[in-house]
């Protein structure tokens, strides 16, 4: 008896020891959400296009001006990581989407559980409140994915980009 308890404490070993590596990849770039204390340098909407296509842009600090919208209720809520909101700009054209966590902290958005666009919330840097259609300033750090398969998109010559520690401020 005693042979065949040893390979079954082993296998729960391996099983603790892979979700502890898990946990890890998946939390310790914790500073990705954390806002910096720092505003980016503004750029335009067409500047912003333009530095997704420079590799030399990976690890600069900007921002822009914009604000938030969810296109839909069909979203899907996962504990502990953030969603991809989309930001316009003041003409309400596209500028990119930016991983933002759900709350009602500094840096952070609200929405209840049955919602339309209306309903979305933006918290800035202080934690005060912003509706959905009040442009805010989105400061970020480019991180290019460097393992991303294709690295660089061909038809518009962008890099993958992550964006991180993001901050929002009103604009003033």
């Amino acid at each position: 008896m005693p042979q065949k308890e040893k390979p079954k404490k082993l296998y729960y070993v391996i099983i603790a020891i892979s979700i502890v590596v898990l946990l890890y990849g998946q939390f310790k770039d914790d500073i990705h959400f954390q806002g910096s204390s720092e505003i980016g340098t503004e750029i335009t909407v067409s500047e912003f296009n333009q530095l997704k296509k420079q590799k030399d842009s990976d690890g600069k600090r900007y921002s822009i001006i914009g604000h938030a919208s969810i296109s839909n209720s069909d979203i899907t809520r996962v504990i502990g990581r953030p969603l991809k909101i989309i930001f316009k700009d003041a003409d309400n054209n596209y500028i990119e989407r930016f991983e933002l966590y759900l709350g009602e902290g500094k840096n952070e958005f609200y929405l209840p559980n049955k919602f339309t666009p209306e309903d979305l919330v933006l918290f800035d840097n202080e934690g005060n409140k912003h509706a959905y259609n009040e442009n805010v300033r989105l400061s970020f750090t480019f991180k290019r994915i460097k393992n991303a398969i294709p690295e660089r998109d061909e038809e518009t010559g962008e890099y993958v980009w992550s964006y991180n520690q993001i901050r929002i401020d009103p604009v003033k």
